[in-house]
């Protein structure tokens, strides 16, 4: 009997140790479970807190840049509402100064300097600087070299035909005329006298007394300028009136209308386009005898295809300006000729008192593309070589 009790109570303490065992087996197995649920839900939560900072962060910097276009775009309205203000302010000057150009070059010289600024001082140009290309830079090529012919303007003259009637002949005349091709785009100076060396124009004789170009003004598509700024010199300088301020354009294929009107006066151009030519720098020396006494020197040039003559000296007085060499002092020694024409040379020996042709002499010339050509003539009791030097153009 108390063997059975004793073995029902193993029995029983056996369960309880078994059923504690299960208890403790199922604890640990919850507190894992919810150390595992404890882990993943920190996990969670930082994920989420960090999509949520991420999150913040964006919203920041787009708040940044949506305040930065912001400010962009009212920059960018207030720069259009001043470029808008700037053309209309330059449309209502364009039209001030409409109502007082009287041609279309007139009114191109008011914005000469800004326009040649914009497009050549970056090249390291300046507006005033002359051209630094010489005549007969070709005369004599060096190998290397590749010149060639090409087309050219030749100024003839330049007149004065009217003025308006708060000008007087004659007139004390002082300023530029200058050419601008497309071999540099430099003044090449046609006409320069300063204000204390002005020409005095008369009605009788009304033409500017032109002292160049230095070398032949070359013509492309590209346009190139004249430009012309000439004044009446005054009592004071306060006084001087603007006779003429003209840029005429000129390019191949394109002929100037001669004509000029400004708010003083209307200038004539006398000019050709030669096709196909080259540069002819003459000069003329006396070789022996000497001027006679009572007469003026007037020399010419021209081509055979344009009976227009280009004046290269007139002294208006008696004698003629040579040096101790014999060379004489031309007013001007450029001029452009077409291969396939001739260049003339004409020398005169006029009166003073009279005003005839006393004496006359020619020289005729086949135009070369470089080289010398001489011709010796008489002129009465003078004996004179009239020389040519010949040039072809390249551009650079």
């Amino acid at each position: 009997m108390a063997t059975s009790k004793r073995t029902k109570a193993k029995a029983a303490k056996a369960k309880a140790a078994e059923a504690a065992e299960t208890a403790r087996a199922n604890a640990y197995e919850a507190a894992m479970a919810a150390d595992a649920d404890a882990v993943q839900a920190a996990k969670i939560a930082k994920r989420k807190a960090r999509e949520a900072k991420k999150a913040a962060t964006t919203d920041s910097a787009k708040a940044k840049e949506a305040e930065a276009a912001a400010k962009t775009a009212k920059f960018m309205a207030e720069e259009a509402a001043k470029a808008k203000e700037a053309v209309e302010e330059m449309s209502r000057l364009e039209d001030k100064e409409t109502e007082w150009a009287l041609c279309e070059e007139e009114l191109f010289a008011s914005r000469f300097r800004r326009f040649w600024n914009k497009f050549y001082a970056c090249r390291g140009i300046t507006f005033l600087q002359t051209t630094s290309i010489p005549s007969m830079r070709y005369t004599y090529p060096a190998s290397h070299d590749t010149p060639d012919a090409m087309a050219t303007l030749q100024i003839k003259s330049v007149k004065i035909t009217s003025i308006k009637e708060c000008l007087h002949w004659p007139l004390q005349v002082f300023g530029i005329v200058a050419a601008r091709d497309i071999l540099d785009n430099k003044r090449n100076i046609i006409f320069d006298r300063p204000r204390n060396s002005c020409q005095t124009i008369t009605r009788e004789d009304p033409y500017l007394a032109l002292t160049g170009p230095s070398r032949a003004i070359a013509v492309s598509i590209d346009p190139s300028y004249i430009e012309i700024s000439l004044k009446v010199k005054g009592t004071t300088k306060a006084e001087d009136k603007d006779l003429s301020d003209l840029v005429v354009t000129y390019r191949s294929g394109y002929c100037l209308t001669g004509v000029y009107p400004s708010r003083l006066s209307t200038l004539k151009f006398e000019s050709g386009h030669i096709g196909f030519s080259v540069e002819a720098t003459i000069c003329i020396k006396l070789t022996g005898g000497s001027w006679p006494i009572g007469f003026r020197s007037v020399f010419t040039a021209g081509t055979s295809a344009d009976g227009d003559l280009i004046k290269l000296l007139d002294t208006g007085h008696d004698g003629l300006p040579a040096d101790a060499n014999g060379v004489i002092k031309l007013s001007r020694r450029v001029v452009s000729v077409g291969l396939e024409n001739f260049l003339k040379v004409y020398l005169m020996a006029i009166s003073i008192n009279g005003k005839l042709v006393v004496e006359n002499s020619e020289a005729t010339f086949k135009p070369e593309r470089a080289g010398i050509s001489l011709i010796k003539l008489s002129l009465g009791c003078c004996s004179m070589e009239v020389t040519v030097a010949w040039s072809c153009f390249c551009y650079g």
